[in-house]
């Protein structure tokens, strides 16, 4: 007997297609320019990826140490993301790194904000997720360091992500991260 299968194995790994979440859209109305596809504007010749991975490490520390958490009952309440101000959440923090990267030259396509579920509480968080090579790197106001995904996926579930292809749609990859 033999089982003839109309899809391959790996099939799996596609992406699908979801509402990117309401705080997203909202953030787009607000800054457009961060919600369009940018191309990649770094210079090759000059930065290695040790100096790309020093980039990084001093975005997402800059701007976990210039934005002072908001409390959790008032993050819970606002739903609004805004570039740097001087009190936020999860998505502030994620969007303003998302935004300095761009602004450095990085392409849209390797910046994903993710939202996640930690794993310990439940509660839903975003974080950028940065593709460099074959890596996923993860940007957390939770961290103070740089963490591969892999290494992050003990603490998070990831629940949806920007599309590499167009930043204004959102996917859920099975598999592929």
């Amino acid at each position: 007997m033999y089982c003839v299968c109309s899809q391959p194995a790996y099939s799996n790994y596609k992406s699908q297609a979801v509402a990117p979440p309401l705080s997203f859209s909202q953030f787009c109305v607000q800054y457009p320019e961060d919600c369009q596809r940018h191309d990649d504007c770094r210079i090759r010749d000059f930065r290695s990826s040790i100096q790309r991975w020093r980039e990084l490490a001093e975005i997402n520390s800059t701007v976990n140490f210039g934005i002072a958490p908001k409390d959790l009952l008032a993050s819970r309440r606002d739903a609004e993301w805004q570039i740097f101000p001087s009190q936020g959440n999860c998505g502030d923090y994620a969007v303003t790194k998302r935004h300095l990267l761009l602004r450095s030259g990085w392409p849209s396509s390797v910046l994903l904000l993710a939202e996640v579920v930690i794993r310990a509480t439940g509660e839903h968080h975003l974080v950028l997720l940065v593709r460099e090579g074959r890596a996923v790197l993860v940007l957390d106001n939770l961290s103070p360091v740089v963490t591969p995904l892999v290494d992050a996926l003990d603490r998070y579930i990831l629940v949806r992500a920007e599309s590499e292809t167009d930043p204004r749609y959102w996917t859920r990859q099975v598999g592929v991260f």
